[in-house]
């Protein structure tokens, strides 16, 4: 299974902090040159998915179709995609019969069917089981319909394949690296000939969807129009060997100006790209919360942002389990009493005193708990030991906790932390009340929105649903986009996501691909779209279906329904499916 964990901060945070957080550099490019994007109400609400959830019951069907998180979210980032290492362990991996690498090149984007086979070793790893390969049953189908033993696309793509088909302005981005899979992020960006190649790499496999063949699934485009860009997590290219993975290639003196350069490269790629296909291709990134990770990355720097659409904060692991003094993972307000001042507001301080658009900053929110061992009901005290692991929203929720939010004195919120006295437990973690609280502070402070890791924890949608209710009652925003288009909203047409194993009966409204359908008898496993079988198009998704519409060839008509078509209106003299207007006598003008 792919790590979860994310760089943590803690005790190895130097006393140079304040020091470095008021530095002043050169305002970025105003975010009103930004390309446009999906918002809610005029920000951003990100949740990353680890691509190995499905094996824990959180299927890409349960955490953002059954919950309803599909609605409230802007963004999925989908978690991770791997960058090779050097020829020797390609072949080595080949050698030992590693699928998904033939003609891979070293230092490229790849996805291979071995996990790596010890910590560190990340070279060749890869996810293609989850990503493409397992077949996923109808029960957890998003459409529900089964994946076949011949099906080119299965796993998560093909499910984030069907999830677009309900909710398409919905951003899907893939991301690269993590603190898992960031140890050939340096030497793949080290020359100006490898960080084309790499850019080259994965906008092939991702954006042009050419998957690599494996036991019959894969091949050329099979995955095309499932990502709409790349979110870039090296886990940290410049840092120091505490905020490393075990094993992780690093450069102090070059990583921070091929990162730029990479970024780039893999702007202007995309750009050339965007000629051709005429869609917008995003470049986000999980930006570090620790001053010195930050410089050491050039996180701060102009040049980086203006490659950048966003960047999503790390905004949790601030305190956590490696040391047995329990405190919070996720204060909004540093005290100098603790943790050397580190708080949420010293570190989007890092940034916006840097020059960076606060709209282009995302607050990073935790869908789980660090927590510790045989700890007393109070922050900032000492326990037996950190627990061994994190315990996710979805566990945490169902514990009888004494829960405490935390508030200033001038009535500030602060962060969220419970006790359980069964076992004498301490937990910091987001709840929704610390989502809604947070939410509010950032939109206070100008930032695009907020993000989650990780979407999986939370598989009833309980805390996008708290930031998506504040962003959308709050003033507009400032990011550059429209709101999704949501069928379920679809005036005096109350539709559900069609469902090939839900039975339906005459005057059930269901959405797909854009379109809102209507029963007209008994339906089950037919598919809405086509000029016969039970389903009528009624309305485009959003559209009111009183409004006069252009004819659609699967819509049943009566007599005297009007429609538009070649910019003339048209009459039905009598009942009518998929006869084309100004050619059948049916059709008057």
């Amino acid at each position: 299974m792919i790590s979860q964990r994310k760089a943590a901060l803690g005790a190895t945070l130097a006393g140079a902090l304040a020091a470095s957080m008021f530095t002043a550099l050169p305002a970025t490019a105003a975010q009103d040159d930004a390309r446009e994007t999906t918002t809610i109400n005029g920000y951003r609400n990100v949740g990353y998915y680890g691509s190995w959830r499905p094996g824990s019951g959180a299927t890409i069907k349960k955490v953002f179709v059954d919950s309803g998180a599909a609605q409230n979210l802007t963004h999925i980032n989908y978690s991770f995609g791997n960058v090779a290492g050097d020829n020797d362990a390609l072949d080595a991996a080949r050698a030992a019969g590693v699928k998904g690498l033939d003609g891979v090149t070293e230092y490229s984007c790849f996805i291979s069917d071995t996990p790596a086979p010890a910590q560190g070793e990340t070279k060749t790893a890869g996810d293609a089981q989850n990503d493409f390969l397992n077949s996923v049953s109808a029960k957890d189908s998003v459409l529900g319909i089964a994946d076949k033993a011949d099906q080119k696309l299965a796993g998560n793509l093909n499910q984030l394949k069907q999830l677009k088909q309900l909710y398409p302005d919905l951003k899907i981005n893939i991301s690269l690296g993590g603190w898992t899979w960031s140890k050939s992020f340096s030497a793949a960006v080290a020359t100006p000939e490898r960080r084309a190649n790499l850019v080259s790499s994965c906008i092939d496999l991702y954006i042009k969807g050419n998957l690599p063949e494996i036991d019959g699934r894969g091949g050329e485009g099979v995955a095309a129009g499932i990502f709409d860009g790349f979110d870039l997590d090296w886990e940290w290219p410049g840092a120091p060997d505490w905020a490393q993975e075990v094993g992780n290639l690093v450069d102090p003196e070059n990583d921070k100006a091929n990162f730029i350069a990479f970024t780039d490269e893999l702007r202007a790629q995309l750009d050339a790209l965007e000629v051709e296909t005429h869609k917008e291709y995003e470049i986000s990134a999980f930006i570090p919360a620790s001053p010195g990770v930050i410089t050491a990355g050039g996180w701060d720097t102009p040049e980086l942002w203006k490659n950048l659409d966003f960047g999503n904060i790390q905004g949790y692991d601030l305190w956590g389990s490696w040391t047995n003094q329990t405190g919070h993972q996720g204060n909004v307000y540093g005290d100098p009493n603790h943790n050397w001042g580190l708080g949420l507001d010293t570190i989007v301080a890092t940034y916006t005193r840097a020059g960076v658009d606060p709209a282009k900053l995302n607050l990073g929110l935790a869908a789980y708990a660090q927590s510790w061992l045989g700890a007393e009901e109070e922050p900032w005290t000492i326990a037996e030991s950190g627990a061994p692991a994190q315990v996710i929203w979805d566990d945490l929720k169902k514990k009888d906790l004494n829960i405490h939010h935390e508030y200033t004195e001038d009535g500030k919120f602060n962060a969220t932390w419970g006790y359980d006295p069964a076992d004498n437990t301490f937990y910091s973690f987001d709840d929704e009340v610390a989502v809604a609280e947070k939410t509010k502070w950032a939109i206070s402070l100008g930032l695009g929105g907020v993000d989650f890791w990780e979407s999986g924890n939370d598989s009833d949608g309980d805390l996008s649903a708290a930031s998506a209710k504040v962003l959308r009652e709050a003033a507009p925003g400032p990011v550059a986009g429209s709101d999704a288009t949501l069928c379920e909203a679809t005036p005096s047409a109350a539709a559900t996501p069609w469902n090939a194993l839900k039975t339906y009966t005459s005057g059930d409204l269901v959405f797909l691909d854009g379109q809102v359908y209507k029963a007209q008898w008994y339906a089950k496993g037919d598919v809405p779209g086509t000029t016969t079988g039970p389903w009528s198009a009624l309305t485009g998704c959003g559209v009111d279906p009183v409004e006069l519409q252009a004819w659609n060839s699967s819509t049943v008509y009566t007599t005297g329904d009007q429609v538009i078509y070649g910019g003339e209106t048209y009459t039905a003299a009598w009942w009518t499916r998929g006869q084309e207007p100004g050619a059948s006598s049916v059709w008057k003008k």
